[in-house]
């Protein structure tokens, strides 16, 4: 108790690993009342005048309600007021450490260049008794003011949980009246599936949350006992599949991933079980993309299906109007079994889907807009399939891996007339 009080705690962690619920509850152990400390998310408190006048309404106690017409313990506009204020507040309480907890800490560094050091130079400023504590999942080191003027903190880290905390956690999830080993066994194969590519607890409960019932369901439809833990796992292997695919990645909700499923177990055949789930991908609902992905999206499916010999008649960009010649429609062109949209995608070059989505993009990109890491996210999510060697660096081809309808729900979205860029459809 004899130790000063450091200006400024910052802990941090990777997501889902108990930094806030430990720093909630240590708080309201030292403070019931919580008059000596304010709980900040910055995600709420969007702005500096926010953040400021949630500290000083909890710590004066003060709660904006009808009475007072839903005003603030005081008005800050600026960091200069919030000092002022802070100083009268808590004038003649030196005695009394009042602290200022931040959640979701790293967003402070996009709400001006001198927030950051201004809090944490807060007990200097004010003159009196004042820590804050920041937590973040970002690194001190990418956290820290670029033009210094504050000394670091200090730092508490918090690991990532082991396998054993992890399966000791979730098995609280465990539904009631299901036998608790078999519901670990279960969430032990879920965290084998999965754990290499999301060590996010949260995520993992998820999942275990979502697949669970599918998992059980031949249990209760005497198609298998719980002792056939390999025949229950086999029947369960496309919604294992599928949640990889859909449910992780958010491509659809949790809503919208128990209709589907409840669709599918009608299904017998595995890929029927599949299919019926995926069938959302194909809705136009499904690829809620960004704008600019879309428009990358489409160059792709241009790229598949066009001939490179016909990019310059329709995407060429010249002074003035320029006037496309019309091809002529014969039987061979559009009936014929060699027509691209019968043999499938073929592979095109990046660099020439690029060429093709800065030719059908009316506006300039932003500047913030990073393509490559849209392409990546295409790559991601299977709507374009890399076909080159994993290790080339330069020559990448792919395909695109979306059907015609799914590429004209999104081309409706974003009033691209597809159909005039398309050879040899019908």
């Amino acid at each position: 108790e004899s130790d000063p009080t450091p200006q400024c705690i910052f802990i941090y962690g990777p997501t889902a690993t108990g930094k806030t619920a430990v720093v909630r509850e240590l708080f309201a152990k030292y403070d019931s009342v919580g008059q000596h400390y304010a709980f900040i998310n910055s995600i709420e408190c969007f702005t500096q005048r926010l953040l400021f006048e949630r500290v000083l309404n909890s710590w004066a106690g003060h709660v904006p309600s009808v009475e007072n017409r839903f005003a603030n313990y005081a008005r800050c506009d600026n960091l200069v007021d919030f000092v002022n204020c802070v100083r009268d507040l808590l004038h003649g309480k030196q005695e009394e450490t009042h602290y200022i907890i931040i959640d979701q800490a790293e967003r402070l560094r996009d709400r001006g260049p001198m927030l950051l050091t201004s809090l944490l130079r807060l007990s200097e400023l004010s003159d009196v008794n004042v820590a804050v504590v920041l937590i973040s999942n970002v690194v001190w080191d990418k956290f820290r003011p670029r033009h210094g003027g504050a000394s670091d903190p200090v730092l508490v880290f918090f690991p990532c949980y082991t396998k054993r905390q992890i399966l000791e956690i979730i098995e609280k999830d465990c539904p009631a009246g299901e036998p608790v080993k078999f519901f670990l066994t279960f969430v032990d194969a879920i965290y084998e599936v999965f754990h290499r590519n999301c060590a996010d607890l949260n995520e993992l409960r998820h999942l275990v949350a979502m697949l669970y019932p599918k998992f059980v369901q031949p249990v209760f439809e005497k198609q298998a006992s719980r002792t056939e833990f390999a025949r229950l796992f086999k029947l369960c292997q496309p919604y294992f599949s599928a949640a990889s695919e859909r449910l992780y990645l958010r491509e659809i909700s949790t809503a919208e991933w128990q209709k589907y499923s409840a669709i599918s177990s009608a299904k017998t055949a595995p890929e029927d079980v599949t299919m019926s789930i995926h069938q959302m991908a194909e809705n136009n609902e499904g690829l809620d993309l960004p704008y600019y992905t879309k428009f990358l999206l489409i160059a792709a499916f241009l790229a598949s299906y066009n001939p490179s010999r016909l990019d310059a008649q329709y995407f060429s960009r010249g002074k003035g109007p320029t006037k496309r010649r019309t091809k002529v429609l014969t039987q061979d062109s559009l009936g014929g079994k060699d027509r691209q949209q019968l043999l499938g995608p073929k592979a095109f070059a990046i660099e020439r889907m690029l060429a093709i989505f800065y030719s059908i993009i009316v506006e300039p990109v932003d500047s913030s807009v990073d393509v490559q890491i849209q392409i990546a996210s295409l790559v991601t999510l299977r709507l374009l399939t890399k076909v080159s060697a994993g290790d080339r660096l330069d020559g990448i081809k792919c395909k695109c891996n979306v059907s015609l309808e799914t590429i004209r729900g999104i081309s409706r979205s974003v009033r691209f007339e597809i159909d005039r860029f398309l050879y040899d459809f019908t």
